[in-house]
Formats: C-alpha cells, structure tokens, sequence
C-alpha cells in the first residue's frame, strides 16, 4: 500500500479507547485486581487504513509471565492487525496489577433453620446430599470464609421439608464472602416432620339444629379452619376421637338470609385446642325458586292522539319464575306486557312484547306469543281479534328493539344439608 500525496500518513487519537487485554495469569495465581481496563490509543497509519480501521485490529495486552504473589506495575504493549501502521502513544501506558495464590479449601455444609414447626409437631435429623463443600479462589478470600450454610424455613410446617437450597459463604460475622467459587453451588435437604404424641389434627363438623323458613334452603355452609389441632396430656383420649370434633349447635330454626357466626367446639373432657377454641361458620341460604304462568292483556305505550290501537291475540301467556315465597304473594299489577307503539302511523306490525316486572327477584323466562300483531286505525277502534292461536303477520314494519328474556327457568331444587342435625 504505498504512501503518497494522495494516501498520506495520519497520526490521531482513535476514536474509541480500546479493552486492555491481561496476558495468561501464571499457574497457582489468580488476578483479583486491575486498575484499569481501557486505554486510549494514538495511531499513525495511511490514510486508507484510517478509513477501514476498527477496534477488534487494535490489541493492547500485559504480560504477566513469570510474576509471584504481589502488585505491579505492568507496561501495556499494542498491536494491529494492519501491514501498515503503528501505534505511537498509550494513555495510559501501564496498569497495577495484584496477583494472589489460588487456594482450595474444603469446608462443613451447616443447616441454618429459620422459624418452628406448627404447634404439636416437631422436626428430625436433616438429611443433605453432600456434607461437605469445596471453596476455591484467591487465598485471603477463601481464608475468610468461616462457614458453608444452608438456610431453611420450618415455619409453621406439618408436612416434611424436601428442597434444594443454595449454599451460602459467609465470614467469622455473618457477612457474605464474595470473589470465590463453590461446589456444589446447592444441597437438596430433607427435613421430617413428625407429630408430638398426645396431639392430633382432626376436622370440624358443624353440628345445627331446626330448618330454614317455609321457602327457603341450605345452599352451602363452610367453617373455617377445615382442621384444627386438639391435645391431651392422655395420648389415649386423643385418639379416640373419631377424627372429627363438632361445634357446638347453631340453631337455622326460620332463617331466611345468610348466617355468619363463630361457634365454640364440643371438646370432650381432658382434650384442648391449639390456638383459637373457635371456628367461624358460614351458612348460606336461599329461597326455594320455582316458575307459574300468567295470562295479562297487553298495554300500549306511546299511542299518537287520535289513534287507537288493538291487539291480536289480545291476551299474552308470560312464564315467571323467581324465589317460591315472592311467588306466593304476586299479584296482578305486578305483571305488566308492554307493547310500544311510540311515532307509529297507522297500519298494521308486528310487535314484540315487553315484560314489565314490580318484584325484582323475578324473571320472565318467556313470552308467548313472542310477536303481536298489532293494528293502529284513526278514530274508530277495529274488532278485537280472540287471543288462542298466535296470527299470521300482514306486515312486519320496524319497530324499536325490544328486550328479550335470556335466562332459563330454574326448576324447583332439592335441599341438601352438609351436616346431620342434632337430634
């Protein structure tokens, strides 16, 4: 490549600083410290190598052969990876090193156990897969470390522990050691957990009495805890229970509406419970649904002045369904079909009636017939069509949608109780 007016030689300042490269640490050593890992570099080099030239061919490094345990002070050579140029200024020129003995120790896994298992249960022997630990890196690191542990939480357990947990390094006061590696990195631990005689878990059976008002049923009942933890000083009455203990009896005797309520438990003499001697129950219910069919004329809204209206068929069969004892008391009026006739002209639609409902735990589950003819006349009111058959539509103009029940009847339910009654 030759040098020329045309191809001249530059010496600048590369525009990036470029990675400084330590030379292979010698055996049994370990570089822990550099103080630094840039540098910039000034270039003299043609023109057209300046136009082509990028970090990955510039290669600054410090030999490090032949050095002991200790600092230094390391002149940084560099290099390109061009036929023509050379560097001609480095800054900074050198970098301080500090090399240390590599050290291996092998040292105890230790558990560290955080927190108690629940109250009438306790732990045995852990179990590891590996007892011991191997810490390497540089001496005054590894020489600080003082433990391996292993952290585990037991907090509240009933059932064996069985994890893998991470191995953790730490100093002569608690606080991590870092710079050096481990193996194996985790254990997998294996804790049992076990039951103190004289304790046992068994669960809660909510005892009632009487039934729910005319109407009206059990739809759930749950007490919570589901299982509580009963003790004796004579092992022998704890297990002869029979794996349940009652509450004592809550009386549903013409309850109409949810129950929510605490209960204390029927503990047989000499038997205790650990923590709270209360459960909290909850007893949902609800009315008995059933559905009855009812016959209503329909009404029309929004006749313009000076019309009149008529529909046929003239009666409307409305299925309604809803709790039992609202059903009981429905009257006439709180059933209306609606047919809206809001800014029609006269002649003759076919109309979809709507259900207007005063209880609002009903539901009209379905309309029959589903349209009506209907037909708007001035002045004189036309002969009413008999309401049996659903009629034919002469014309079917549009009229402003209407709402359509979309829920489906519910039959009548049978109850079901969670718990036997006391007698």
């Amino acid at each position: 490549m030759a040098v020329n007016e045309e191809n001249p030689n530059e010496e600048k300042l590369f525009p990036a600083t470029v990675k400084v490269e330590p030379g292979e640490t010698p055996e049994n050593l370990i570089l822990v410290e550099q103080d630094i890992t840039q540098t910039a570099v000034t270039i003299r080099a043609p023109r057209s190598v300046w136009e082509t030239l990028v970090a990955g061919q510039i290669h600054v490094t410090a030999d490090l052969a032949g050095l002991s345990p200790g600092e230094y002070v390391i002149p940084l050579r560099a290099q390109l990876d061009v036929s023509i140029g050379q560097v001609t200024k480095l800054n900074p020129a050198a970098i301080r090193v500090t090399l240390e003995s590599r050290a291996t120790r092998e040292l105890p896994v230790s558990v560290e156990q955080v927190g108690e298992p629940a109250r009438g249960y306790e732990a045995g022997p852990y179990d590891l897969s590996a007892l011991t630990a191997v810490v390497s890196g540089p001496a005054s690191a590894v020489d600080r470390v003082s433990k391996v542990a292993a952290t585990i939480s037991l907090d509240g357990l009933k059932t064996d522990l069985q994890k893998d947990v991470a191995l953790d390094l730490v100093d002569a006061s608690g606080k991590p050691v870092a710079g050096v590696s481990l193996e194996p990195v985790s254990v997998r631990v294996k804790v049992p957990i076990t039951q103190k005689q004289g304790f046992r878990d068994v669960a809660v059976l909510v005892d009632y009495v009487g039934r729910p008002a005319a109407g009206y049923r059990i739809t759930n009942m749950t007490v919570a805890p589901l299982l509580i933890t009963v003790s004796s000083s004579d092992p022998q009455k704890v297990a002869a229970l029979p794996g349940f203990v009652k509450t004592q009896p809550l009386d549903l005797t013409g309850a109409s509406d949810d129950i929510v309520v605490r209960l204390p438990l029927a503990l047989p003499e000499g038997v205790s419970v650990e923590g709270e001697p209360s459960v909290q129950v909850q007893v949902n219910i609800a009315a008995i649904e059933s559905s009855q069919t009812e016959q209503r004329q329909p009404e029309f809204q929004g006749l313009g002045p000076g019309l009149t209206a008529t529909a046929s068929p003239d009666t409307v069969v409305v299925l309604v369904s809803g709790p039992l004892p609202v059903l009981d008391q429905l009257k006439k009026e709180d059933v209306r079909v609606i047919l809206d006739v809001t800014g029609l002209e006269p002649g003759t639609y076919s109309l979809t009636p709507q259900v207007s409902l005063l209880p609002e735990k009903l539901r009209a589950e379905s309309v029959l017939p589903a349209k009506i003819e209907v037909v708007i006349t001035v002045g004189v009111t036309p002969s009413v069509t008999p309401g049996t058959p659903t009629p034919t539509p002469t014309a079917t103009p549009s009229a402003a949608p209407t709402r359509r029940p979309t829920s489906t009847p519910s039959a009548t339910p049978t109850e079901i109780f969670t718990s036997t009654p006391t007698p």
